[in-house]
């Protein structure tokens, strides 16, 4: 997972304000945290400019909203350590949490995370999705003192059925999905309605958006953006790993996905299947932002945004 933060202008005012808790709290009226976690997305986003194919008009919105940090890197290459690296702040190293298969709980303590900071200095803290690694669940897969509510993510009543994980992978696979399928949307639709709640604390929500992580399986209409026959295929250097020692190239495996898109000529199928899958996500986040821009409390809300 690659790290891209977007942050508003008021973040320097957010970290004054942390700062100042332990004086007595001097501000009389913390600001409210929308914490979006983005899973799997990589530098392509629209203003960034590194894939111009890419179109994400939300998430330039946001970022033309405030700060965007282009050169943030994540803890670790790899979600669950990287995740937990950042809701504690404890570096892998020190923790002892390395590989998705750890679970992050061995090793980060009850208390010592973000949400447990914020819960302990007045904040009401919701969630739902993706915000840890296998965090789905909801409570019983987090620590539940930390959080006032974190149910776990569900997907429409209606809903057909949606592929697995590798389901589809190297080999064409017909699904007919609408919005509401997908557990993302309904991971928006619970943090709205946590932003729109009247209550006296300032609120810290965060918002676990599963996609772009595979299946790269949405509705079609996203896929109709990207016509297969206008793709562009990134750069590919012969050689890359040369200079890698022998353990690293068996954790990139270039044995693996890459050559096997290669080899069946879906190369481009995967690109445009990834593109489709950011466009459904730059479509939530615009919810997200739609509902921030007409919420009372939005001069007094702060956004961050990252992947």
């Amino acid at each position: 997972m690659q790290l891209n933060s977007i942050r508003l202008q008021t973040i320097l005012s957010f970290c004054i304000v942390l700062a100042c808790t332990g004086f007595g709290n001097l501000l009389a009226k913390q600001p409210n945290i929308l914490f979006i976690a983005v899973d799997d997305l990589n530098h392509w986003v629209g203003y960034t400019g590194r894939n111009t194919q890419c179109k994400t008009p939300n998430i330039d919105r946001l970022a033309a909203m405030g700060v965007s940090f282009t050169n943030a890197h994540c803890a670790a290459p790899a979600c669950g350590p990287s995740r937990a690296a950042l809701w504690s702040g404890i570096r892998p190293h020190s923790s002892g949490c390395y590989l998705n298969a750890d679970p992050w709980k061995d090793h980060i303590a009850e208390g010592l995370n973000l949400n447990a900071h914020l819960k302990n200095h007045g904040y009401y803290t919701a969630a739902m999705g993706k915000t840890y690694h296998s965090s789905a669940g909801g409570l019983k897969t987090v620590y539940p003192s930390e959080w006032d509510t974190y149910p776990s993510t569900r997907r429409g009543e209606n809903a057909g059925r949606i592929p697995r994980k590798y389901e589809g992978y190297h080999e064409p696979l017909e699904l007919d999905l609408q919005d509401e399928d997908l557990p993302d949307w309904h991971t928006v639709d619970f943090c709205i309605d946590q932003m729109k709640q009247e209550r006296e604390k300032p609120f810290f929500v965060a918002c676990g958006l599963i996609k772009p992580h595979l299946p790269w399986a949405v509705p079609r209409k996203y896929y109709e953006r990207y016509p297969r026959n206008t793709i562009q295929l990134p750069p590919h250097k012969a050689g890359d790993l040369d200079d890698i020692p022998t353990p690293g190239i068996k954790m990139a495996g270039p044995e693996k996905d890459h050559a096997k898109f290669q080899k069946s000529g879906r190369w481009k199928d995967a690109i445009q299947s990834y593109l489709a899958t950011i466009a459904y996500v730059d479509m939530n986040i615009g919810r997200l932002l739609d509902a921030y821009d007409v919420s009372p409390e939005r001069d007094n809300t702060i956004i961050v945004l990252w992947g």
